[in-house]
């Protein structure tokens, strides 16, 4: 009947009886597999809706730090699109805050949706106990990508905890004296956070990474907040000198290259190896970093809304429909990297071991998902000047003085009371 009703509308569209429906979307999926995976989503629409017409807006930079500024620019002037890309908790927060979304619990209801995703997910799209965007993946930020074939040579075992990490730098170092062991890029700030993040994990354990964005920790004087300082210090002789100047896709294109050995980033590098050629497994390996004191996974989720006043409501929430189903989520999270938001998927539509381990541990392990700060627990303008602090002490690592700009960041933005909302576990 599905295929019959599609057959019908274009059918009518060829014979100009139905009117093309506009969904003017925005969001920043420009980078390599990033592109492939915007194009499988839409595929995925057409589909099932072939008379809506997907206008685009794409701005192009990891994690929308760009794609913000013109979309707020839209928001303020009150000219919204359809449907714009917003990762979860703090960030779509602040869209709520700001009345610019409509909640989705009647959506949700229709489609069971809160049944078939994890409860950590849920609450990341879940704004003062209403549903207002649906998540399409999850990415864990936290992952360790290695060039394989390279260990193999060298005999190495991918580095599941700092001290490993430190072990196996210093022996790429000796072996291949003109590598920088460690591929990072910084032009967007974030990249710095992401390394950071990993270290205040292992040192400090999960419930303090939460207790830290949600400003219940004096940084002033914290002990493992200046001792995750000094351990990111120690990393800056092995890193890339001109970090400065790369995006997180040129940072993974150093482990290609041969630049580097290894770099840290979200399951969206899996999609950037493969539009490179690289094979997971193969030309590369991933672990989730660190491993001690216990397995955590810090994960963001990219999601959709519907705008407040959208110029054309019900072709957005017919799109949503199509983001919550498994029609999308398997092509697209495929391509670019995430995991499945829906845990009744199969794993094993995963084509790499790296998901499929990852997906069944989310599956059994729902419990080990702590959301990240890229934009997730702290309020985002926090986030913000919290990358430029970390990513200029990769270029100045002045330990006390960093410690005393993030304690202002904290005091500044009122943390403690704007990252109330979140809990864990």
């Amino acid at each position: 009947m599905k295929r019959f009703a599609v057959l019908l509308v274009l059918g009518l569209l060829l014979a100009g009886l139905v009117s093309a429906r506009e969904l003017i979307i925005f969001h920043w999926w420009t980078a390599g597999g990033e592109r492939e995976a915007a194009d499988a989503m839409f595929k995925a629409l057409h589909e099932i809706f072939p008379d809506i017409e997907v206008i685009e807006n794409p701005v192009a930079g990891g994690g929308g730090v760009s794609h913000r500024v013109v979309l707020q620019s839209r928001l303020a002037a009150g000219i919204p699109p359809d449907t714009w890309q917003t990762l979860g908790g703090a960030e779509l927060k602040s869209y709520v805050d700001g009345g610019y979304l409509v909640p989705l619990d009647d959506l949700y209801k229709q489609l069971g949706y809160y049944s078939v995703i994890p409860k950590p997910l849920a609450n990341a799209v879940t704004i003062g106990g209403h549903p207002y965007t649906v998540p399409l993946n999850m990415h864990i930020q936290n992952i360790l990508y290695y060039n394989k074939k390279l260990f193999d040579e060298l005999g190495l075992e991918p580095p599941k905890s700092y001290d490993e990490l430190i072990d196996v730098l210093k022996k790429i170092k000796a072996a291949k004296p003109n590598m920088s062991p460690l591929g990072i890029g910084t032009k967007e700030k974030w990249e710095a956070a992401f390394v950071f993040d990993s270290i205040l994990l292992e040192v400090g354990g999960p419930e303090y990474y939460v207790k830290l964005y949600k400003g219940l920790i004096d940084v002033k004087n914290d002990p493992v907040f200046k001792e995750a300082l000094e351990k990111l210090k120690a990393l800056i002789p092995y890193m890339y000198p001109y970090h400065s100047s790369l995006t997180w896709d040129e940072s993974c294109g150093l482990v290609v290259s041969g630049d580097s050995a290894m770099v840290l980033m979200g399951t969206w590098a899996i999609g950037y190896f493969k539009s490179r050629g690289w094979e997971p497994g193969v030309d590369f390996g991933a672990v989730t970093f660190p491993q001690v004191p216990e397995r955590i996974l810090l994960f963001h989720p990219d999601t959709y809304g519907l705008a407040k006043n959208a110029p054309h409501p019900d072709a957005c929430r017919d799109w949503l429909m199509v983001v919550a189903s498994p029609k999308l989520q398997i092509p697209t999270d495929v391509i670019q990297g995430g995991l499945f938001a829906r845990l009744d998927i199969d794993p094993k539509n995963f084509p790499d071991p790296i998901r499929q381990e990852l997906q069944e541990y989310v599956r059994t392990h729902p419990d080990k998902l702590i959301l990240d700060q890229h934009g997730s627990i702290a309020p985002f303008s926090f986030t913000q000047a919290y990358w430029d602090a970390i990513a200029a002490f990769l270029v100045e690592p002045d330990v006390n003085k960093t410690i005393n700009n993030v304690s202002m960041l904290f005091t500044i933005y009122n943390v403690k009371e704007e990252a109330a909302w979140y809990q864990w576990p």
